[in-house]
């Protein structure tokens, strides 16, 4: 045998790297072949997605990499889920050689130019749902007003009950609807890729679509999800031109995941979030947000090149902002406005929609803020500004002093008084305009649907003394 061995060992060899060559072609053409059926297979035998899920072309190759395209995904009812033009994914080999397809045998799925929408209930859990033209057409089944009425005109408390009746509400519907994908505590480990695709976010009763979205998630539930994001125009309930996030979700060591995220919102336009006030100038929010998924908050800056209300115009406008699921927080706000500079903080409520701003001007130009008045001096104010939510509640009040200045050519040493601002309405008390050798003071002066009216105007000399009283309409 030995002898027999040594003379014909190559001729062995060779026929053993034969066998071995074609075993290997055998397993990878079955493996090839079961690349292919794995997808019909999988789409029959999981049950994470719900009702039927086709592709009208599959070409595998030997490699276990899978293309496909024209997916369609209908629910129970028949009704389309998910239409994806084109897209691949790659398998675990040892599952498909094997035949144990299991929820972490596919390795990566990429998706392109697909239009995909999903649901995120409170506790951020994630449900795929049909896109909005269809989702508009499902009725409410209860009639209580506090469903359909507006907010206008009520008051903070009514505002908190509505809003809290809403989202029960909106839960008690969410908990009726089907779920299309469960998970049920199944492993995911695989890489999920968007391609050019169009996304529709529902979230308590918040509504966002996002246009040219590109996603990496890198996912494994026993440890963590390595996440990142960009995209074009985005709309709905807030309004801008894009979107990037990168951030983790950590799956263990907490009874809920754990968010860390950098967001930043590009070119929002402010009119859209519903502030009752009508801005269109471009705000770019950078935000950082931690915590459970659910109960997620955290701080950003908040910036813009120029703001325009009405009677005012920012330029170059720069914060900060903090968050905390139910309310906006800003800080250190600081702004060039007419020439000199203004400081702010406020805050903004979600639900009630009610805001508050507190600022500090310095060193304003007269000239600048009121041209053709013939004014010319720097101002100094302080101002508080508070909305419930419409232009009509929406008011303001605060104290002015300047230093020197002239009104055409007259001049003086000092202007200082208090202002109240409401829809429509301007007035002003305890005016005081110091000249040289007298002063001209009245405690009221109203500018009101174009009208001026003011009290007596009286004129004293620099001991105070009464000279004249310029008697004005009231």
């Amino acid at each position: 045998m030995m002898k027999w061995l040594r003379t014909h060992w190559k001729k062995l060899l060779l026929i053993t790297v034969a066998v071995i060559a074609v075993a290997a072609v055998l397993v990878l053409e079955v493996f090839s072949r079961g690349a292919a059926a794995i997808f019909n297979q999988a789409m029959m035998e999981q049950d994470m997605l719900k009702g039927e899920i086709r592709a009208e072309k599959i070409v595998a190759h030997i490699n276990g990499h899978v293309e496909f395209s024209q997916l369609q995904w209908h629910d129970p009812e028949g009704r389309l889920i998910l239409y994806v033009p084109e897209g691949s994914f790659e398998v675990r080999p040892w599952d498909v050689i094997t035949g144990n397809i299991k929820s972490t045998t596919m390795q990566e799925l990429t998706i392109r130019n697909a239009a995909v929408a999903v649901r995120l209930s409170d506790d951020m859990r994630v449900d795929f749902v049909r896109s909005s033209p269809d989702m508009q057409q499902v009725k409410e089944e209860d009639t209580d007003w506090r469903a359909k009425v507006s907010l206008a005109g009520k008051s903070e408390e009514e505002r908190k009950q509505i809003g809290e009746y809403r989202r029960k509400k909106h839960a008690e519907r969410m908990a009726k609807q089907w779920h299309n994908f469960e998970r049920e505590g199944k492993k995911i480990r695989m890489k999920l890729k968007f391609e050019d695709c169009r996304l529709e976010v529902f979230h308590k009763q918040r509504h966002y679509l996002l246009s040219k979205v590109n996603m990496l998630a890198d996912i494994n539930t026993d440890d963590d999800m390595i996440l990142e994001l960009s995209t074009g125009h985005f709309g709905g309930t807030m309004i801008g031109n894009g979107v990037k996030l990168k951030g983790t979700v950590d799956f263990d060591g907490a009874e809920l995941p754990l968010a860390d995220f950098y967001i930043s919102f590009m070119d929002v336009d402010p009119s859209s979030l519903g502030m009752g006030i009508n801005i269109h100038d471009k705000m770019t929010l950078d935000s950082h947000l931690t915590g459970p998924l659910h109960e997620i908050s955290g701080e950003g800056h908040v910036r813009m090149e120029h703001l325009h209300i009405p009677a005012l115009d920012f330029e170059n406008v720069r914060g900060r902002v903090d968050y905390d699921g139910e309310k906006l927080y800003f800080n250190d706000v600081e702004a060039a406005v007419f020439g000199g500079k203004l400081v702010a903080d406020g805050e903004y409520d979600l639900d009630t929609r009610y805001y508050s701003i507190h600022g500090i001007g310095t060193d304003l130009q007269a000239q600048k803020a009121l041209p053709g008045s013939h004014l010319s001096c720097n101002v100094d104010l302080e101002m508080f500004l508070s909305s419930k939510g419409s232009g009509r509640e929406t008011s303001s009040y605060g104290h002015f002093s300047s230093g020197e200045g002239r009104f055409k050519i007259i001049p003086f040493k000092r202007m200082s008084g208090k202002f109240r601002q409401g829809y429509r309405d301007l007035e002003f008390n305890d005016v005081a305009i110091e000249f040289a050798g007298l002063t001209m003071r009245t405690d009221y002066l109203q500018v009101k649907e174009g009208k001026l009216t003011f009290n007596p105007i009286n004129i004293t000399d620099k001991n105070g003394e009464l000279l004249a009283v310029y008697e004005g309409r009231k």
